[in-house]
This record gives structure tokens, C-alpha cells and sequence, in this order.
């Protein structure tokens, strides 16, 4: 059944229909149950590691609306192809997604944005719940399986020899994500927690979309975390990070890619040769270069 409920209003994540939802508590193995902290971290894990991080689908459609701005993300459209193991989703798609989910289950949320390389150009979702606030990001790219308290105390995550961690600055209303790099902090992403106006998402939004502006449509990229190892896929490179260390390996063709998207990522439906095709027409074209009239 398609959802045709506006996916916000006045900034605010709209709930799902019945139907949607079920079906959403379906796929991620849960049976929903009143607002709790147990029942949201209960969520996050499953949602990680049951949605892919990709941006198949956001190369595909940028290619099947090539002028214009890109339309939002369908919610119907995006259930469906987590359903048939069809896709995953980035930040936009994901966070939207699960915003409107912990509305309908009770909980108070709504989308914030971050900047890691343009403003705007991050979403992630805050939630309220027995009176505390979490930052749940599971647009993120990384093994964080878990709500982020943001009473003030910096949290620190080290999983599968990658660390993260979350700290208050003195931006009233901000919190920072660094990322273990070369065995020094750096400063990854700034979060504003107020929620987001839907300009600015959109301005972000649309921004990704344009071919070559940003990773989403210069790169072929995806990340499958589990309670073992991650996977990342870097255009032909795969890599795959564990407590041991990390390796890597190059797909020699179109046909490894196909066979990595189901046996790695669990996706078998996944059109990532129609991907690659549009990656590399994009790749003819100038840095930035779009055909979008905003």
C-alpha cells in the first residue's frame, strides 16, 4: 500500500500509516512496544544491521530525474526495496525513514542536520525519551549500534579497530563527531541539534545530487556493519575491518560487483550495474557539473 502522508510538516516527521508500519517493524525483526531506552537501542541495532548504507539508489535517481531537482526520497518506493533486499540508503534516506518510524511508535523526534564536507550536508535524527535526548544516526557509515546519550559526557564507540566518538564544544546546541585517524582524534562531523528547517535539507539534499558536487554522485560507495566485522566499498575497492586488522580487495568487473552486493551486503536484488553505468557517465563530466535547473 502506498503511504502518500507528507513526510514532514513544519519540520516535524510525520507518523506512518498502519500498514507502513508493520510492515517496517517486520522487516527489522521487532514488534515495537511502548517508547523506551530498551526499546530504541533494540531499534538502532536492528536497523543497522539490517539496512545497508549505499548510494545506489541515490545514483539511480539522479539518472531516472536527470533535469530538475531530484524528488524526495519515496518512503513506499524505499520499504519496498529494503523488503526485496533491493537497497539501502544514505543519510537523507535513511534518517527520514526511521524519523518518521520513532514518531509513530510514541517517541519524541525530529531530523537534525551535520556538516562534514558542506553544510547541510548530513542528517541524523535526535530523540527524546524518559526525559533524555539521543543522537541516533544511522545514515552514519559506521558500526554505531547504539543511541548516543547527549547529556554532555563526551561517548566514546571502538568497534572492529575503528573508533568514534561525540563530545559536547562550546557551540551551545552543537555536538562533534571525531573519527580515530592515524591514532589522533580528528574532528569529523559538527551536528546542529535544533531541528532542521526544511530548506536547509533540502539545500543539502539537492546539493548531493548534482554530479560530481559531492561523494554521493562521485563515487560508487558502501557499508554493511555486523557484530564481526564492516565492510567498505570505495568504487572498486572493498574493504573489510575487523578487531584483527583490515583488508582490501579490488573487483576486476561488473560481475564481482554483483556477487559481493549479495554475498557481502546481503542485497541480490541490488542494481549496481545500473550504478556503475551511471557513476561512469558522470565521471565524463565535470567536477560539479549538473544538468538540474533549481
Amino acid at each position: 500500500m502506498f503511504d502518500s502522508r507528507p513526510a514532514f510538516a513544519a519540520g516535524r516527521p510525520q507518523p506512518l500509516s498502519d500498514a507502513h508500519t508493520d510492515r517496517y517493524l517486520a522487516l527489522l525483526g521487532l514488534d515495537g512496544g511502548p517508547p523506551s531506552r530498551h526499546q530504541l537501542a533494540a531499534l538502532v541495532r536492528a536497523h543497522v544491521l539490517r539496512v545497508p548504507f549505499e548510494n545506489v539508489t541515490a545514483l539511480l535517481r539522479r539518472r531516472d530525474h536527470p533535469t530538475g531537482p531530484a524528488p524526495q526520497p519515496d518512503s513506499d518506493a524505499l520499504l519496498t526495496a529494503w523488503e526485496g533486499r533491493a537497497g539501502g540508503g544514505v543519510c537523507f534516506e535513511i534518517a527520514m525513514m526511521v524519523s518518521r518510524l520513532l514518531a509513530t511508535l510514541g517517541y519524541g523526534a525530529h531530523l537534525v542536520l551535520g556538516q562534514i564536507s558542506l553544510p547541510f550536508g548530513h542528517q541524523a535524527v535526535v530523540v527524546e525519551v524518559g526525559g533524555r535526548r539521543y543522537l541516533v544516526d544511522l545514515g552514519n557509515g559506521a558500526p554505531i549500534f547504539e543511541p548516543l546519550p547527549l547529556d554532555g559526557q563526551p561517548v566514546e564507540v571502538h568497534r572492529h579497530g575503528l573508533s568514534f566518538r561525540f563530545r559536547h564544544g562550546d557551540e551551545p546546541d552543537a555536538l562533534f563527531q571525531d573519527r580515530m585517524i592515524d591514532g589522533a582524534w580528528k574532528q569529523h562531523c559538527r551536528y546542529s541539534l535544533a531541528p532542521a528547517a526544511d530548506a536547509d535539507r533540502d539545500a543539502g539534499y539537492q546539493h548531493h545530487h548534482t554530479p560530481n558536487a559531492s561523494w554521493v554522485t562521485g563515487s560508487l560507495t558502501m557499508v554493511r556493519s555486523t557484530d564481526t566485522e564492516v565492510y567498505s566499498l570505495k568504487d572498486a575497492v572493498l574493504t573489510r575491518h575487523t578487531e584483527h586488522g583490515k583488508s582490501a580487495d579490488t573487483l576486476p568487473d561488473e560481475a564481482a560487483y554483483q556477487r559481493m552486493a549479495a554475498e557481502v551486503y546481503g542485497l541480490p536484488a541490488l542494481r549496481i550495474g545500473d550504478a556503475l553505468a551511471v557513476r561512469a557517465a558522470f565521471s565524463q563530466l565535470g567536477a560539479g557539473s549538473t544538468t538540474t535547473r533549481r
